[in-house]
């Protein structure tokens, strides 16, 4: 009777510490997926506040002159650019 008591209870203890760690892995797991949510939805907020900059601050017009053309005209792209400023 003494070996199916320590069978017993041994079965008892495995399956307390089984449910012990898979209780905490299964917390880790939703800690991981909470902050990854979080983290995703910070970077959609990212990416909405950089499309809301771009609205808002257009980039500046280019001075409308290639530097490798071969008749530019650098007195009046210099002249342009200094307008531009």
């Amino acid at each position: 009777m003494s070996t199916l008591n320590v069978f017993r209870y041994g079965a008892l203890v495995a399956g307390v510490f089984y449910g012990f760690t898979h209780d905490i892995t299964l917390k880790c797991e939703h800690e991981k997926k909470k902050e990854e949510a979080e983290y995703q939805k910070k970077v959609k907020l990212i990416a909405e506040a950089k499309e809301e900059w771009k609205k808002l601050n257009p980039p500046k017009a280019s001075s409308g002159f290639n530097l490798e053309d071969p008749n530019l005209d650098f007195g009046k792209a210099i002249e342009d650019a200094v307008e531009h400023l």
